[in-house]
């Protein structure tokens, strides 16, 4: 046996290290943490480390928890405590965590709460809200890793914009969360933290890059969690764990503040936006941001103000975009589409078929403009210990597409986007032609990835994602349900149309894919936002009931 790598030993101290900070009293025992046991979604309810209190308050959404803490029938420092064991539990079922701070948000909380008794006043919006942020998004004096080791000590002394207007209007931050090395829309695994998992069905993944958020507001261990966006860095992981979410459309909300293995892309800009369990507390977090103007801090936010609730049309137009003519979507994901269209219909909004344009094209534009400098910044940060590439992170590397662009090559993608932007503003624009209004459509209703999740290591198609943020089009989603493995059947006549198309239709077995979260992506224009927004909320108020849409004060 040769000498441990150098990857491998700090990797497994920083695992040691974390899992030091989850006190004894939280700790799971053996037989709960059988890693035979796929879904785990029901553990911190039948645990019994959680009192029946502790459990009301973590299945609150934001604005319930808020509303309850600034009544004064709640305390921070209560809501904290739930919140910290909650997410103790969800760390050791599906490995979300990369810093654990819980004793310094309980100091913090009890201090709010010592300032709202003395002087009767809050700290701002947001006073007494544990909220989780993503690894790489700065918080002063946590690691931000990008799940790289050799970064496992790489600890900012700044808070990211948006983290110190969340913190400066009154919210604690109480946990960071793992995403993979890559900082891609694929699944959540690196060296340093390991694998983070689905808590509704292990075998299948949290989604990606965020996919520690998603896994652990999936699992109610934060009410509130900030992750990023370049592919779909929100928006999968929020649909394959059942959660509201928004990837605004970039420089809306200040992206400064972020460690980076690469910066300075211009043509696909990533985006920041809340992860969470409901539609009113994405606008919420929106108001907030915008209302801290970034722009005085951050030179590349519009100087826009956030308009909540704007009026829209009584009755909605809708379009309905159900294969992108690259991957056909599994049997679940067709069903919510059909579902969600009927029950549009049926409460009188208009649904209409969107015909998608050259979407293969703009994927060939896209993801050279990904990896514009070949990977060569992820491979030299490896190397510096070592460590070997994720699986699926390996198959992207392996790709023969991916290498370094000239500045003629750059320019020539460029002015390639630039072109599909506008067709597309014209495509959309004459949905007009189909509408009962002669208008365009108020918002496109589509899958945001081919699979209700997949398998680990498996590399999906991020099609139906970055189609958008090449567009820079913002995406929300909505959950819808779950995967029914007697009405999800697979298709056995379906003939796949290329080979990636195969490879998706071959992995879908509904035995495996069995209550896993369906959730659906609602798409609006660039910087109309508040527009998409409270179309969205029209729209979950349809799909789910009036318990998703309550009116926010």
């Amino acid at each position: 046996m040769g000498p441990i790598p150098e990857w491998r030993s700090i990797a497994d101290n920083a695992q040691k290290a974390l899992a030091s900070k989850i006190p004894v009293a939280w700790r799971l025992p053996q037989h709960l943490l059988d890693t035979q046991k796929r879904d785990v979604s029901t553990v911190p309810e039948l645990c019994g480390i959680l009192t029946g209190e502790e459990l009301k308050i973590t299945r609150c959404d934001c604005t319930d928890i808020l509303q309850n803490v600034h009544t004064g029938r709640w305390t921070a420092e209560q809501v904290c405590l739930a919140f910290c064991k909650r997410a103790a539990i969800a760390q050791q079922l599906v490995n979300c965590l990369t810093e654990i701070c819980f004793n310094e948000a309980l100091q913090l909380s009890r201090e709010l709460d010592q300032s709202f008794k003395s002087t009767g006043k809050l700290r701002g919006p947001l006073h007494g809200l544990p909220i989780s942020i993503k690894d790489h998004v700065n918080v002063a004096g946590l690691r931000s890793t990008l799940g790289y080791c050799c970064w496992a000590d790489n600890i900012p002394d700044e808070d990211a914009v948006l983290v110190k207007a969340l913190k400066d209007a009154g919210a604690i931050v109480f946990v960071k969360t793992t995403m993979p090395v890559t900082g891609m829309a694929i699944e959540t695994i690196s060296q340093l933290w390991g694998r983070t998992m689905n808590g509704f069905n292990r075998a299948l993944v949290s989604g990606g890059s965020s996919g520690g958020e998603g896994a652990l507001v999936g699992m109610y261990g934060s009410p509130l969690g900030i992750g990023t966006d370049i592919a779909g860095s929100i928006r999968v992981p929020c649909a394959f764990n059942g959660l509201y979410g928004i990837r605004p459309s970039t420089r809306r909300i200040s992206y400064d503040g972020i460690t980076s293995n690469v910066s300075g892309g211009r043509a696909i800009q990533a985006a920041i936006g809340p992860m969470c369990h409901s539609i009113r507390d994405t606008e919420l977090i929106c108001q907030i941001a915008t209302a801290a103007k970034p722009w005085t801090h951050d030179p590349q936010v519009v100087q826009k103000e956030w308009i909540a609730r704007p009026a829209i049309p009584q009755r909605l137009t809708i379009g309905l975009l159900k294969f992108d003519h690259v991957v056909m979507p599994h049997p679940p994901i067709l069903r919510a589409l059909d579902t969600a269209a009927r029950k549009l219909k049926e409460q009188g909004h208009e649904v209409v078929e969107f015909e998608p344009y050259q979407h293969q094209r703009a994927w060939d534009i896209a993801y050279p403009l990904y990896y514009a400098t070949g990977g060569k910044e992820m491979k030299a940060l490896l190397d510096r210990t070592g460590e070997p590439w994720p699986k699926a992170a390996a198959k992207l590397s392996a790709n023969p597409a991916l290498r370094e662009q000239s500045a003629s090559e750059l320019y020539a993608l460029f002015a390639a986007q630039d072109d599909y932007r506008k067709e597309y503003l014209k495509h959309w624009d004459a949905t007009a032609k189909l509408t009962s209004s002669g208008r365009p459509i108020d918002a496109l209703l589509c899958p945001i990835n081919p699979c209700a999740s997949y398998l680990h290591d498996f590399l999906t198609w991020w099609g139906y994602a970055t189609q958008w943020s090449l567009l820079d089009y913002p995406g929300v989603i909505i959950p819808v349900g779950f995967v029914d493995k007697t009405g999800d059947t697979k298709d056995m006549n379906y003939d796949p149309v290329n080979e990636i198309d195969k490879e998706h239709y071959e992995l879908y077995d509904p035995e495996l894919w069995h209550n896993a979260p369906i959730s659906l992506q609602l798409v609006g224009k660039q910087f109309e936002d508040e527009h998409l927004l409270a179309v969205a909320a029209a729209v979950d108020k349809v799909l789910n009931g009036l318990k998703s849409e309550k009116a926010q004060e």
